[in-house]
Formats: C-alpha cells, structure tokens, sequence
C-alpha cells in the first residue's frame, strides 16, 4: 500500500516573507521524506520563482480575492482529478489565512482534509474564526502565544497544535568554521554598497515594514541610543507601507546620517552576518522565524516580548527581551549589549547553540504527525467538519 502523502501547499502571498520560507522549509523536508507537495502560489510571485529554483511542483492561481471562487474553481477540479484516482484523501494546508478561505471553498463536500495555519497574533474576526480555523481539520499555530489567541477565538483545543518555526541549516551560506571569514566578506560588501566607515557598530533588522512590527520603535530607540553611542549605525532592511514614514521620523529625529533603510534583500544572511547585535521591535508577533536566522548568525539579540517571541528568546541567557512599544526599554537593553563585550559573546554563543532547537526537519515531523491526526479523525468524522 502507498502510504504516501499528497500535500497541496496554499500561499497567495505577493512577497517572499518569513511565511513563505516556512513553507518552502516544509516542502524541502516531505519530499526528502517521500511524501508529494505541490506549492499553490500565485503565478510570477517571489514564491512562485523561488519555487521553481528547487524543482518543486506548483500550481499557479490567480488568488483575485479572499472568498475567491475562480480559483477555489480551478483548485477543486485538481483535487476531483486527485480523489477520482483513488489515492489517500489529499491534505490542502493553507499557509496564510486568504488561502484558507479558498481551501475551505475548493474542498467543500470532497474527501479532502484541511490544514490552517496560523502565523500572526491578532485576534480573527467571528466569521474568519469560525470558517477558516474551527472547521479545518486541524490547525497549526506557530507559538503558545498563538494557540491562546485561537482558543480565545473558539477554535477547538484538540485541534490545535503547538509547531515552532524554523530555519534550513542546509541553507546556511557558510561550512562550519567559516563564519569569521563570512562575516567579514559581507561587511565589506555592505561597506563598499553604502559608504559606511569601517570603525561603526552595526545594528540592525530585517523585517516588513508593516504596523505590528513597529519599525518607528527601532527609530526612536536608536535615537536614545545615539546620545551615548554616537559609534552605533542601524541598519534596516526591508520593504512595506511603513518605509517612508519609517525614514520621515528618523529624518525628524535627525539621525537620518546613523539609521539608514536599506530595502529589501535576498540574500538576508548577507546582512545579518555583517552585524553586531540584532533588533526586533515588534508590538505583535506570531513568532519571529528571523530570530532563528540571527541565532544562526551568532548575533548578540534585543527583541521584545510581543507574541510568541518568549519561546524562542529567553531574557538573559540567548538574548535580551524588553516590553514593546517601549523605545526607552529597547534603547536600555541595546546599550547593556554595546558597552559589555562579554554579554554580547555570551549571548551569541548561546543563541548559536539553541538553533538546532529550532531545526526543518523537527518541524516536518511534527507536522507530519499533525497530518496524520487529522487525516485519522477525517476517517472516522467524514464530512462532519463540513
């Protein structure tokens, strides 16, 4: 018998986000496991191209709104196609939350079962809650932080499970041992690239520019900052609707000389690795998988305790974690980090030790055994989530 699992990947994401790594880390590790995973994205989007850089399966929709019924249409005659060969019911594990509401449309009344997964830690509305989480078959929220929000939200406890995000250490761009020598390669560059003097000390971030990651707190600090460590350059990269009022209040503060926003990369580790400590200033926050990437990077890190961001930073021992939206806080903590060197290496030793805690292949097992959960009470409930 094939035991084989078909796995259909939603994601109508326009950007290559801590979400769509998630789900390009999952598909590398099921299909090394033997399982079949085709990524439904949207056609030319940076998961689209990304996708087919690893030779994975994909099919392309046009995602043209939340309830969309053309593409849950074209979705539902794949998924027909699927069930009419006789293979195992197909799983459709929805990776944002648009996608869930074509997932549920697409697979209404067919053997399928659904998997929603739940990234952000803002409340969803009734309807949202009702639909998307409490009727899928099971429900994957990245942090405990998340997991309360959805019990909050009346989405069924045995249908939640707890999966961390991750990182790929296949896709760390050094061998072991060669991170020095990474590290100043890349600083180099980013000296070369944006005319910065060698004798600064970096901080900086990589994240969207978006409300609930507060990017104007990571300003305001850095201003506090600056009044005793006038040294100190920041350095944010990253794109969204936040970018101009972002630059508009560092220019206000006037320290648009020593904080500088320096778009979006594809290459984040290029950043990171250039960096002495690591910011993330968010006011809400599922998990932050990017702290798992500076942890990788061997960064001293200050981050807030918004969210699900206790479960991967523990204050004082591989990182350092303040309230949000309290620039004061944030700027306290980055200067403890600034003027004591041995703080700074021990929490980056033990951040660099606590990654493996946070491994792709960890997370697939987990979600496998979630697939195969829901996959079992779809066999006896059939059709009662419906």
């Amino acid at each position: 018998m094939d035991n084989r699992l078909t796995i259909f990947h939603l994601d109508d994401g326009r950007e290559l986000r801590g979400g769509q790594r998630q789900l390009l880390y999952l598909v590398k590790e099921l299909n090394f496991l033997g399982h079949r995973n085709t990524v439904v994205c949207r056609q030319g989007s940076p998961l689209h191209k990304a996708a087919q850089r690893k030779n994975f399966d994909i099919i392309t929709l046009p995602y043209l709104l939340e309830w969309d019924p053309v593409s849950a249409a074209l979705l539902r005659r794949t998924l027909k196609a699927h069930i009419k060969a006789g293979a195992r019911p197909p799983l459709l594990h929805s990776h944002t939350s648009h996608s869930a509401a074509v997932s549920w449309l697409a697979s209404a009344g067919l053997d399928c079962v659904r998997i929603a997964h739940r990234r952000v830690d803002f409340i969803p509305g009734y309807f949202t809650a009702r639909l998307k989480y409490a009727k899928a078959h099971s429900v994957i929220a990245i942090s405990e932080a998340i997991r309360d929000i959805l019990l909050k939200a009346a989405v069924p406890d045995e249908k939640i499970a707890v999966i961390n995000s991750t990182i790929d250490l296949d896709d760390t761009p050094w061998k072991q041992g060669e991170l020095p020598a990474y590290r100043a390669a890349a600083r180099k560059e980013l000296e070369t690239e944006l005319a910065i003097g060698p004798d600064s000390f970096w901080a900086g971030s990589l994240m969207a520019l978006v409300p609930h990651k507060d990017p104007e707190n990571m300003v305001r600090a850095a201003a506090l900052v600056l009044k005793e460590a006038p040294q100190a350059l920041f350095l944010l990269a990253g794109e969204g609707p936040l970018a101009q009022k972002t630059e508009h209040l560092a220019r206000m503060l006037k320290i648009q000389d020593r904080f500088r926003l320096i778009g979006q990369r594809n290459a984040p580790y290029k950043v990171l690795a250039a960096l002495d400590m690591f910011i993330l200033p968010s006011a809400e926050e599922g998990m932050g998988s990017v702290l798992v990437e500076a942890m990788n990077a061997a960064l001293p890190i200050v981050a807030t305790t918004a969210g699900g961001i206790g479960e991967v930073i523990e204050d004082g021992a591989n990182g350092l974690t303040v309230p949000p939206r309290d620039p004061e806080a944030l700027a306290k903590a980055q200067l403890r980090l600034i003027n004591d060197n041995g703080l700074r290496l021990r929490l980056a030793q033990e951040a660099h030790r606590r990654r493996e805690d946070f491994s792709s292949p960890r997370m697939a097992q987990l979600t496998l055994k979630c697939y195969e959960t829901a996959l079992e009470n779809f066999k006896l409930n059939r059709h009662s989530l419906e």
